[in-house]
């Protein structure tokens, strides 16, 4: 009887432990729609703490390789709208759009701070003139939190759904963004992100650019007005290797 009785409850503790694991696990699994990468970050970590898988945060943010960088925000598949954040910026008062034309030390002046202090809550930023329009940056605690227009692409760039003539130096057409999370472009197909394109914006892109890589992705080669990083190309992915579509007309390669 003292047999049973010890091996009755060597079942139980395993049972209990495993009920607690288990709720560990999806206590760990209400991320928020969008994280912001931190310093030491993995894909596979934050997959694992989001209740998640590797591959399907890459299948929900197009173009995205292996490495994450700190700063990057990425869209979580089974995150909540409503969900905590995931990893809060310690000590910050906000956050700041970067408008077209600010410099850091414009930014500090009209929110009442120091550039030093931006960069201390800013470790993503490694060259403190290197800020681009529409980045997201986080704003010292104690700073202003001045509200900035809505970021608009600039006038010299094709509006969405523009029916604007193509450039003249060489065979253009237009494309209309249909990914409702929007699209990095890159240097290279899959290489550096240096710009975006929002959620039915209009870009041109070079017609016998079309290309696929070795995994299938196709990518297009897209004007970018003004230059942005000193590119005035960039690539744009266009259909996945899964078969999935992000602009309007959907392009094959």
């Amino acid at each position: 009887m003292t047999k049973r009785i010890f091996q009755l409850l060597v079942v139980l503790a395993i049972l209990v432990a495993s009920f607690g694991s288990a709720g560990g696990a999806l206590a760990w699994s209400n991320c928020a729609s969008y994280v912001t990468v931190q310093w030491g970050d993995t894909l596979s970590g934050i997959a694992a703490l989001c209740g998640t898988t590797v591959h399907a945060i890459r299948a929900a943010n197009p173009g995205l390789g292996w490495w994450v960088y700190a700063g990057q925000v990425l869209y979580i598949p089974t995150g909540s709208p409503s969900g905590p954040g995931y990893y809060p910026p310690p000590h910050t008062g906000g956050t700041y759009v970067v408008q077209w034309g600010d410099t850091l030390g414009k930014i500090a002046a009209k929110t009442g701070t120091t550039v030093n202090a931006i960069l201390a809550v800013n470790p993503q930023i490694y060259n403190p003139s290197l800020i681009y329009a529409g980045q997201v940056i986080n704003l010292p605690a104690g700073a202003g939190s001045p509200q900035p227009p809505p970021y608009n692409p600039p006038p010299t760039s094709p509006p969405p759904n523009c029916n604007c003539p193509p450039p003249q130096n060489g065979s253009y057409s237009t494309l209309k963004i249909t990914y409702k999370h929007g699209m990095y472009i890159r240097s290279t197909p899959g290489g550096t992100i240096i710009s975006s394109a929002l959620y039915k914006d209009t870009v041109y892109y070079r017609t016998n650019s079309v290309f696929t890589d070795s995994k299938y992705k196709v990518w297009v080669e897209v004007l970018l007005n003004p230059p942005m990083k000193g590119y005035t190309t960039g690539w744009l992915l266009v259909k996945d290797q899964f078969g999935t579509y992000f602009t309007d007309p959907q392009i094959d390669g």
